[in-house]
């Protein structure tokens, strides 16, 4: 017989002897390990006072696990406990692959949905000003290989090419990232609207349009180069910092993200720095249709 002393690796050994001599691997299911090691005649009732009482499996196989008592459960619970297994994440409803902007200013710039499996997605176009890759190259080179980089960059890429109509061809079209949200235009697409492509203005990101600068921290551009016009470029300017230069050369900080407010600089020419165009007809046509509705 074991003692509480014994090592617990000759306590699993005598345990997996046991079960093997009762018949274990023959289909006879055994519940409670201490029947299994008495049967097995590897502990003696007066020495198991020191074995611990084992419960019934909380895999919900065990007999009664949740059965009333004039009411067994054929399932011995097992229908019921399966229910743990979903998770409240797995619930939720999953965000759409691809989807960055709703399906309505997609189509209308150009970039289109399709349906799968009753199942509105966009098509995941490559990237403005890049080639795509032939599918006949190499088969085994995917780009729809999921939790792969080529997918990731493809479901987060915002500049996907467009395909429009021929009656969606127009100023609109190609303004469509200068004329987005102030939430979501870049550092760049800020700029691009701006004389000299925003060289001597002062950067700084704010709530809204109108947030003043009040902590001191903000960029002015010296130099502006763009690669394709207004979505990839460099501008590199003069970081500050509570109102103080800190560091020359540099790009700014959260470039890629929106809530860019913009200063022209104070004496700039006024035939350089002027005054920002108005508002296109058509902006105001569509905000008017948008109050009527």
């Amino acid at each position: 017989p074991f003692h509480l002393s014994a090592p617990p690796q000759m306590l699993r050994r005598a345990l997996g002897r046991a079960l093997s001599a009762v018949g274990w691997r023959q289909g006879i299911a055994l519940a409670d390990p201490l029947n299994a090691l008495r049967l097995g005649g590897l502990v003696s009732l007066k020495d198991s006072s020191w074995l611990p009482q084992c419960r019934a499996m909380s895999s919900g196989w065990s007999q009664g696990m949740y059965a009333e008592r004039h009411n067994p459960d054929p399932t011995h619970g097992r229908a019921r406990w399966h229910k743990l297994d979903v998770s409240k994440r797995m619930e939720q409803d999953k965000p759409i692959l691809g989807a960055l902007n709703p399906k309505e200013y997609d189509e209308k710039h150009g970039r289109w949905w399709f349906t799968r499996k009753e199942e509105e997605r966009p098509k995941l176009y490559t990237t403005i000003g890049r080639h795509a890759r032939s599918k006949k190259l190499k088969r085994t080179i995917v780009r729809f290989a999921y939790k792969s980089k080529n997918l990731r960059a493809l479901v987060r890429d915002p500049y996907r090419k467009r395909w429009p109509k021929n009656d969606q061809v127009g100023a609109r079209f190609f303004a469509e990232f200068c004329l987005k949200d102030f939430e979501k235009r870049t550092m760049l697409e800020t700029a691009h609207t701006l004389p000299l492509y925003g060289v001597a203005c002062k950067f700084w990101r704010g709530k809204d349009a109108e947030t003043p600068d009040t902590r001191g921290q903000f960029f002015v551009a010296s130099s502006s180069e763009y690669r394709v016009r207004p979505i990839r470029g460099q501008l590199r300017g003069t970081q500050y910092h509570n109102g103080r230069p800190m560091r020359d050369g540099i790009a700014a900080v959260a470039k890629s993200l929106g809530s860019w407010r913009y200063e022209f600089p104070a004496g700039g020419h006024p035939s350089v720095y002027r005054p920002a165009f108005p508002r296109m007809l058509s902006a105001e046509q569509d905000a008017a249709e948008g109050e009527a509705e």
